[in-house]
């Protein structure tokens, strides 16, 4: 059986999605995005939304301290900075500094993917397929990935015969599966 990625930002494909034409595709938002909140020191600031994962990456447009955004993907930076890929309400879409980016309290537990080297990836660089695994198992089928850095609410965890820890993921196109513990990271509440 062929392994289909479910999803990941900033290009999102659910498995919908791979009937629909090229054209629709481009429209797919993400069902359960990671909500937030755009934040500073002072109310009413200008929050700069980049074209890249970079303070020096061009200024695409800007957001407001309480605007609020779905997070759609995560990386460190050339700068080493934590970077939210972010989508507003009005479809704008961009790169937040993390230190700029607070979840929503109250909300269900959300995870990003990390690396087999337990990190998020560095902008530019290739993003590792993780399997999502049918059972809390290595043993288990595989039928869909996902790619390090992607969103993924976390609904439960077991620990699997082999005594790992596993959590089984939901990922904004709906699709769940199981992913082994050590390459599921939880997203603080404060922000990145």
């Amino acid at each position: 059986m062929k392994a289909h990625h479910i999803w990941s930002a900033p290009v999102i494909v659910t498995l919908a999605a791979l009937t629909a034409t090229v054209s629709t595709l481009s429209h797919v938002l993400p069902a359960a995005a990671r909500p937030a909140t755009l934040m500073a020191q002072e109310a009413g600031s200008r929050i700069n939304v980049r074209s890249a994962p970079s303070a020096r990456a061009a200024v695409a447009h800007y957001g407001i301290v309480g605007d609020r955004v779905e997070v759609m993907s995560q990386v460190i930076g050339s700068d080493d900075y934590g970077w939210s890929y972010v989508q507003f309400s009005s479809g704008a879409k961009g790169w937040v500094r993390g230190d700029f980016v607070r979840y929503t309290e109250g909300m269900a537990k959300y995870a990003f993917l990390l690396g087999q080297d337990g990190r998020v990836p560095s902008a530019g660089e290739t993003r590792q397929r993780i399997n999502v695994r049918s059972a809390p198992s290595m043993n288990a089928t595989s039928p869909h990935y996902g790619l390090v850095g992607d969103i993924v609410q976390v609904l439960t965890q077991k620990t699997g015969s082999d005594g790992s820890v596993w959590r089984y993921v939901q990922f904004p196109s709906g699709a769940k599966g199981w992913v082994r513990g050590d390459l599921v990271q939880a997203v603080e509440m404060g922000g990145c």
